[in-house]
């Protein structure tokens, strides 16, 4: 939280939307929360159901902006974009190449396991479909990790861990 943001009436920044966080638990949380709304939104645009999306922006907040675009599925693209997420995070943090490989890394298991997770539950409530994701993050929240780049790796291996892919 800067000097800004204690004097806005407005919440802080988003860790992901720009802001100068370097909190490890809160730049792991605020990844596992946007690679939610991801999954989700491409699980929805598949298979026509919302209801994960909209219970996970009751658990998380409003997505950052990221929407399935199947030309990029045709392209056999980063559908998640989890190399900007990397590279953004790993700036922030000042991550070596090397750390940066291990947060993509990171970030593809918690994407495998979420989106495995949703995809096998695409028909059930809202509430089921998030409780995998919940989980990672809850995890990811109480790993026993320190901070720096290496924290959120660590922490982002918890929550891939969890779902047990």
């Amino acid at each position: 939280m800067t000097m800004v943001d204690r004097l806005s009436p407005l919440a802080p920044a988003s860790p992901l939307a720009g802001g100068a966080t370097t909190n490890a638990a809160s730049a792991a949380s605020a990844a596992i929360g946007d690679l939610g709304h991801r999954v989700l939104g491409w699980v929805g645009a598949v298979g026509g159901e919302a209801a994960g999306s909209a219970a996970w922006t009751a658990r998380t907040g409003e997505a950052q902006g990221a929407a399935p675009d199947r030309n990029l599925l045709a392209q056999r693209g980063d559908i998640y974009g989890l190399q900007q997420l990397a590279g953004d995070l790993s700036a922030r943090f000042g991550a070596t190449p090397t750390q940066e490989g291990d947060l993509l890394r990171a970030l593809e298991g918690v994407t495998r396991g979420a989106m495995v997770h949703a995809a096998g539950l695409s028909g059930a409530s809202g509430e089921r479909q998030v409780a995998g994701l919940s989980a990672a993050l809850d995890a990811a929240a109480t790993a026993p990790a320190g901070e720096g780049i290496d924290g959120v790796v660590a922490r982002l291996e918890a929550a891939a861990a969890s779902f047990g892919v």
